[in-house]
């Protein structure tokens, strides 16, 4: 498979894994964790490191949601710092908008504006924007989740024989 279908294949999965995330108010992701849900999810692996290829997925996202109008959602997507990094420079780059002194704050209201749109649990308004907890403990704030929420994964069975689908969503016994 074409680096481009896989890419096709890999910023659809991480969409839907991003908007999954948005779910819970003051949830985010890795890049590892996305990476590693990206390719379960759309059965596409590879072996080449997580750094030379990610930030195309990201682009990807950012783009659709840029013209969906949706929410920044590669804003929840932080590295193992918990830091969004320079792929979130991309997302004002879209927008036309400067690049802020403090990327983490502004990172922080698009997660809000993300979590407002996908999450039923949101305050009405965010007062200190959701920072990640490595970036609120830097700062000397409280990170915005309380408490850490277990990881769930989705189990998607098969609608005509109930076994459990692999990752390409295909029935190999119906």
């Amino acid at each position: 498979m074409s680096f481009r279908d896989a890419a096709v294949a890999w910023a659809l999965a991480a969409h839907e894994v991003l908007v999954e995330t948005a779910s819970g108010y003051g949830n985010f992701v890795t890049v590892t964790e996305l990476a590693d849900r990206v390719q379960e999810m759309s059965g596409v692996r590879t072996d080449a490191p997580t750094r030379t290829w990610i930030d195309a997925i990201l682009r990807k996202v950012a783009r659709r949601c840029h013209r969906a109008g949706e929410p920044p959602l590669t804003a929840l997507c932080v590295n193992r710092n918990h830091k969004v990094g320079d792929i979130y420079k991309y997302v004002l780059e879209l927008a036309a908008l400067p690049i802020p002194a403090d990327l983490e704050l502004h990172a922080g209201y698009a997660r809000w504006q993300c979590y407002q749109s996908y999450a039923a649990d949101v305050p009405a308004e965010p007062g200190i924007p959701p920072l990640t907890p490595k970036v609120a403990a830097a700062r000397g704030l409280a990170a915005a989740p309380a408490e850490e929420k277990p990881e769930t994964t989705r189990v998607v069975m098969c609608s005509e024989c109930f076994t459990q689908l692999p990752a390409n969503g295909i029935c190999y016994y119906c």
